[in-house]
């Protein structure tokens, strides 16, 4: 009876019910393009992915820019302000309207692009059809249900848009020259899980558009801006090898990259709830009690849920050629030892997202962990730019390895910096 009346109100914390509910989206996620990859890699070919490919990483940095850090910024204060109508239909109000005039930017980039891009038809209808998916960043309203932690909404709007999204590529995308229609078929998700969680919050929670001022836009730009900085420097991290190689190699090396990169992104998204439920707790202990206080919790967590995302990463490892094989065919897993330093970098970037994200942005010092990101992101572009240079694809797999462990290094002496900073005020 006791462990029943222990379980049941485990269940009901409202911590543990996000997490379920994000597990249940990434389960999803993660089970997804285990069909869908293995279809598409397929029929498209190494050299039609590649193309698709470059299109992607391209629209994956403007995804970036309109979503800018409100991620985070805007989440902290959604977590602080609760369910105050007025106080969250003007936020809500200032994150729409600041991401319509970052999306007003990005289209003039996707045109200059365009100019410049003329000869290559099939690349600039990839790239004009996965753009539609930015009009759902836009829209998207995750960051209001991640502050609210009613992340339920945030599992079933996505899950919506992606049955709807995979349903219909299964039906229509049949051979090579379907990649055009995938890249619009692709982007269906995210738009229509933007739309959809835009009337869902206008709704559930009574907000209104409210008039904002040129000042208070600015204002809300400059909350985000550590963050934002620190999101682009995570993309370059995770994108700027399909850059590179798109300039240094030929598509079908980016076909094959792109895809076997596919796996370690794939274990990422089983991190990423974790993730997300666990920062506003951080959050909320790190600004309730002591800098050392808030890290000691960070350190436990993150004894409790490294260690099976390494476990995994081994025992991927070990059968990496089969699984290569099997995932994507025989096409791809030539190169299936691509694999091994892209896990490395799996590990490292789940070790720094509890440095940087949980402790120093989850303590408020977004400045600090912006610096470090700067330092890292400019190793970053050397790395790839230099190895991929000299050894291609695999040396698009070694660069990002190489980065987060510069990056964690940078990240450790801040954290000490910061503690040392905190014990001092304590003590003054």
């Amino acid at each position: 009876m006791k462990m029943k009346f222990s379980l049941k109100a485990l269940l009901q914390k409202s911590s543990v019910k996000n997490g379920v509910w994000m597990y249940l989206l990434q389960a999803f996620n993660t089970v997804i393009p285990l069909f869908t990859l293995p279809y598409i890699t397929r029929i498209l070919g190494e050299d039609r992915f590649g193309v698709f490919s470059i299109a992607l990483n391209l629209i994956s940095y403007l995804q970036v820019a309109v979503e800018y850090g409100f991620g985070m910024s805007a989440t902290r204060k959604v977590a602080l302000c609760g369910y105050d109508v007025e106080k969250l239909s003007k936020l809500h109000s200032s994150v729409l309207y600041a991401r319509i005039a970052l999306f007003g930017c990005s289209a003039l980039v996707i045109g200059g692009y365009t100019l410049f891009h003329l000869d290559d038809l099939v690349q600039l209808l990839c790239l004009l059809w996965l753009s539609v998916s930015l009009i759902g960043y836009v829209l998207q309203q995750d960051w209001i249900f991640q502050g609210l932690q009613d992340m339920k909404y945030i599992s079933l709007i996505s899950i919506i848009g992606r049955i709807v999204s995979v349903v219909l590529i299964f039906i229509f995308v049949k051979d090579r020259d379907d990649v055009a229609l995938y890249s619009l078929l692709y982007a269906v998700s995210p738009f229509l899980s933007g739309v959809v969680g835009f009337v869902l919050v206008k709704v559930k929670y009574k907000l209104r558009l409210c008039r904002i001022s040129v000042n208070e836009l600015l204002e809300e730009l400059k909350s985000g801006w550590y963050v934002f900085t620190t999101s682009l420097s995570s993309k370059v991290f995770g994108a700027i090898g399909v850059t590179f190689l798109g300039v240094f190699a030929a598509e079908s090396v980016v076909g094959v990259y792109s895809a076997i990169q596919k796996i370690p992104q794939m274990m990422l998204l089983a991190w990423t709830p974790i993730s997300q439920v666990l920062y506003p707790i951080t959050s909320k202990r790190m600004n309730e009690g002591s800098f050392a206080e808030g890290k000691a919790f960070v350190s436990k967590m993150r004894a409790i849920f490294l260690l099976p995302f390494i476990c995994l990463a081994a025992l991927i490892a070990l059968f990496g050629y089969f699984i290569v094989n099997l995932a994507f065919g025989s096409e791809y897993s030539e190169f299936y030892y691509w694999i091994y330093p892209l896990l490395v970098w799996m590990i490292l970037a789940i070790n720094n997202n509890f440095l940087g994200i949980q402790t120093l942005l989850g303590s408020g010092h977004d400045a600090e962990y912006s610096k470090c990101f700067q330092v890292g992101v400019i190793c970053t572009v050397i790395l790839n730019l230099v190895l991929i240079y000299f050894f291609g694809g695999f040396g698009a797999a070694i660069a990002p390895a190489l980065s987060e462990f510069v990056l964690g290094i940078l990240l450790v002496f801040r954290i000490k910096t910061c503690e040392k900073a905190a014990l001092t005020r304590t003590n003054s």
